[in-house]
């Protein structure tokens, strides 16, 4: 199989660290002819030197997101497709904002259009809402086929674009390759107690109501951390006399997120809208409990492995963060559930294989 793997337009988030998983993982498909486009985020996480022979890579400056540079860009890519000639060619998400020739697989990873009756969509401002409806429309133009992370969306999605759910397939995400060897520490019992929150700074992830719930916690015979990774400007702009309670390690590669998560106590994750966070699997791979928002993305993933909060109530949030650390034995079962709901998900490598599947599929569909 020839296939085009497009990532120009990931530069940051869960689906970036999930492509630098996928690429590491296809090194080994040597039957198979692979022409990547990439961008410098991605050459900084991966070796391209290191990869064997039936890879090709070409690299992109900037991505078709921009009005500015799409012209230009989506010419290179035209150019690429009738040159290469692929059997399919896979958009690792979308709206990737060009529409190919070949059987076109686009990953999807927007909860905003799915997840559309939730209070806190319903709330957009209009020109978000606008923003939707574009987005909305490129996503149904630019595939022939969508891949997305759960059942849930996979239904969702064919409703909200009005096509057949057979050309939605479903790869659930799970924990990259650099969780394969990662081994769980134990924290040493102490009374700081460190809460991690592996996520960008966006509107969406509710960062803000670390700031509200840190008051509910001041009088608890444990002291609380939240450590965060987002870039120094966010930092500064957003959590200024906080630096003793929010600790911010800046962006981290994937490859450093396991040695995070062992110097943590718990998974922290407010989010109001996700399709899926890779930090729940990571969370149980990593043996902490995770302390999440109480909305159908997440309880649809976690199930009775996650402890959930409403997410607009500080002190609920607050609430939850102290039964945890206070009872031993929650503690000790969320866990125990984790390890077992962590079965339930893709690993880096069956997550390539079968999307390497789907992709050898819609080639031979007419």
């Amino acid at each position: 199989m020839k296939l085009i793997i497009n990532t120009v337009n990931l530069r940051i988030g869960g689906a970036f660290q999930r492509s630098i998983s996928f690429l590491n993982e296809i090194k080994e498909f040597t039957k198979d002819e692979f022409h990547v486009f990439y961008n410098d985020e991605i050459a900084k996480q991966i070796a391209i030197d290191t990869f064997p022979s039936n890879f090709k890579f070409y690299y992109f400056d900037q991505s078709p997101a921009s009005l500015k540079h799409r012209k230009r860009i989506i010419k290179e890519f035209d150019r690429i497709e009738k040159e290469v000639h692929p059997d399919a060619v896979f958009s690792f998400v979308g709206p990737c904002y060009w529409r190919a020739s070949s059987p076109h697989l686009v990953g999807y990873g927007i909860p905003h259009i799915v997840y559309d009756e939730y209070k806190y969509v319903k709330q957009y401002s209009w020109k978000t809402k606008l923003e939707m409806i574009y987005k909305k429309w490129w996503t149904k133009y630019e595939a022939d086929y969508w891949v997305v992370q759960t059942e849930d969306v996979r239904q969702r999605l064919s409703k909200r674009l009005n096509v057949d759910v057979n050309k939605v397939f479903l790869v659930s995400n799970g924990i990259g390759q650099q969780y394969k060897n990662a081994v769980p520490q134990k924290r040493n019992d102490s009374n700081v107690k460190k809460l991690l929150m592996i996520s960008t700074y966006r509107p969406s992830k509710n960062f803000d109501i670390i700031k509200e719930v840190i008051p509910f916690l001041e009088n608890d015979t444990f002291q609380y951390e939240f450590h965060i990774t987002i870039n120094k400007e966010d930092y500064d702009k957003n959590f200024k006399g906080f630096e003793k309670s929010i600790i911010n390690h800046g962006h981290v590669k994937a490859s450093d997120c396991p040695a995070l998560y062992n110097m943590s106590d718990a998974m922290f994750l407010p989010s109001h809208l996700e399709c899926f966070s890779a930090s729940y699997p990571e969370a149980m791979k990593m043996q902490r409990p995770i302390l999440t928002s109480n909305l159908s993305f997440a309880t649809t993933v976690c199930e009775d492995a996650g402890l959930y909060f409403d997410n607009t109530n500080p002190n609920d949030v607050a609430d939850k963060i102290k039964k945890l650390f206070h009872s031993p034995e929650l503690y000790d079962d969320l866990v125990m559930k984790g390890n077992k709901r962590l079965n339930f998900f893709d690993n880096s490598r069956q997550q390539a294989e079968k999307y390497l599947h789907i992709c050898d599929l819609i080639r031979k569909r007419p």
